[in-house]
């Protein structure tokens, strides 16, 4: 059975607004070192997660979740540890958008292999800041339930270690 999850509050589904259909990708990644994932933070909405964005065209998941790493964080020496054969799937109103979703996620778990990082797109400083947050912490510090799911799904046990 393949997991579902629903906006809720500010998130919910608008009945007002057109529903759009897309594929994205959810990319844990993990830091060299230290036992630390990368996270965004949204300034205007406050939302702290992993980095996550769509899938363009003909690229795998594990091809735009380099990507989005690249443009979200600036973090250039990034690899895939492991693309989760599963999706699960996600339904809510995106704000900053202003209309509904309906995703379909497909997990990347990365990790950096050295913190080498170029300068950010103006645009992505605008709109999040790069987070370094501790495994252990990331069960409260991230916002959104699914991305609760990735942590668990990836990282399992070794989370709360």
């Amino acid at each position: 059975m393949v997991k579902e999850f629903f906006g809720t509050g500010d998130s919910a589904i608008r009945p007002d607004k057109k529903m759009t259909d897309r594929q994205v990708v959810i990319v844990l990644t993990e830091h060299p070192t230290e036992k630390k994932c990368l996270c965004v933070n949204n300034k205007k909405f406050g939302w702290v997660d992993f980095v996550m964005g769509g899938i363009e065209g003909e690229e795998t998941p594990a091809e735009a979740a380099r990507r989005e790493v690249l443009e979200e964080t600036g973090y250039s020496d990034f690899e895939v540890v492991a693309e989760l054969p599963e999706v699960f799937y996600d339904n809510f109103y995106a704000a900053h958008k202003d209309v509904n979703r309906h995703i379909t996620c497909h997990i990347v778990h990365g990790r950096l292999k050295s913190l080498a990082q170029t300068e950010r797109d103006e645009k992505e400083k605008e709109i999040a800041d790069v987070l370094w947050i501790k495994n252990v912490e990331l069960p409260k510090k991230l916002t959104t339930e699914s991305h609760k799911y990735v942590l668990e799904k990836v990282l399992g046990a070794d989370a709360s270690n």
